[in-house]
């Protein structure tokens, strides 16, 4: 790698170029794409910079330049929105600014040591801010290296079950997946108004654009726990849904996911979940009970519109709370650290 200023080599684990000093990408524990996330976030400054003081177009740029990371375009989306880029744009001094914006991510938005660290790293790079992580990662071992190509993850797409696929089981009330398959594609199930109940593969890793969209009579469906995404849409007008299970290690709740499940009545999010997309569950008139974790830090304006019955289980003074109390939704809370109803069995209760 060459410094982007001097273009002099750097050492493969150096975090500043010998030659000129300036920062250069690395890598923070937990998340090794930092690097990559560094150099397309700068770029989005040089090509993007009239955007970065406006939220809302900030959070857009980042959508659509890190389609390929989900867990950083999830968390950079909910800093940014959340007000960091405030903390350094309204702050000349860089100590200050640094201090200013560790203190919110920690104590506003509650996130983990690497997850600031992270955040720092890329933002401070992107504004050509000298800033070095002490969570930086600078060396892998040799065995490290065997064992992450040995756990090497499997491809979302490497068997995607296709709407060819589905189109035998048009007219059937029950439909089996088989294993084998990683991702359902967008639109596979789209209109299927027959079908009450589908079988997911444990192999299964993503669910498509708007995949099982105004499926009328689909009643209940399990999500398998290999499933870390679920894009939007991917319920939008399964008016009849009544049960969903929705996996640990999922990480959004997408635009539009469950809107207009009008039948839906509860549901438990995962601790994995970060946040809650536009029109999330938008029109779920039945929806009465709905648990929600500490983790979620962003839930769109709109995610609990024409929601007329929704009481929201959630952690006192927790970001959900104090989102419930802005919007004037309904909501019962419990001392953080606190088991929320639901967890214990992983089953949505009535109550």
């Amino acid at each position: 790698m060459r410094c982007e200023c001097c273009h002099a080599e750097i050492p493969e684990y150096s975090a500043i170029c010998l030659q000129c000093r300036n920062v250069v990408p690395y890598n923070i524990k937990g998340f090794m794409n930092t690097k990559q996330i560094q150099s397309i976030m700068r770029l989005l400054v040089s090509e993007h910079c009239d955007r970065i003081e406006d939220t809302q177009q900030l959070v857009g740029v980042v959508a659509d330049m890190l389609p390929n990371y989900d867990e950083e375009r999830i968390l950079l989306i909910k800093v940014f929105s959340a007000g960091l880029m405030d903390h350094f744009l309204n702050e000349s001094d860089r100590r200050t600014a640094v201090s200013n914006a560790r203190d919110f991510l920690v104590k506003d938005l509650e996130l983990q040591e690497n997850e600031v660290e992270f955040v720092l790293a890329v933002v401070t790079y992107m504004l050509k801010m000298r800033y070095i992580s002490k969570l930086i990662v600078r060396e892998r071992s040799r065995a490290n290296e065997q064992t992450e190509q040995k756990a090497a993850p499997v491809p979302i797409d490497l068997k995607v079950y296709r709407k060819v696929d589905a189109l035998i089981h048009r007219l059937s009330r029950k439909i089996i997946v088989k294993e084998g398959f990683t991702k359902i594609d967008n639109y596979c199930f789209d209109g299927f108004g027959i079908v009450r109940n589908i079988s997911l593969p444990q192999t299964l890793l993503a669910i498509g654009e708007y995949a099982f969209t105004d499926c009328k009579n689909l009643v209940e469906i399990d999500i398998p726990p290999s499933v870390k995404k679920i894009d939007k849409g991917a319920f939008n007008a399964c008016v009849s849904l009544k049960r969903i299970r929705l996996p640990d290690g999922l990480l959004e709740i997408g635009d539009n996911t469950f809107l207009c499940c009008s039948d839906l009545e509860t549901l438990v999010i995962p601790d994995s979940v970060s946040g809650f997309g536009e029109n999330a569950f938008s029109g779920c008139e039945s929806l009465k009970k709905l648990v929600v974790p500490q983790n979620v830090k962003f839930i769109n304006k709109n995610a609990f519109a024409y929601c007329p019955n929704l009481v929201v289980y959630c952690h006192e003074n927790s970001y959900v709370h104090k989102y419930c109390m802005q919007k004037k939704i309904k909501f019962k809370t419990q001392a953080a650290g606190t088991q929320l109803p639901g967890y214990d069995t992983k089953e949505e209760e009535t109550t």
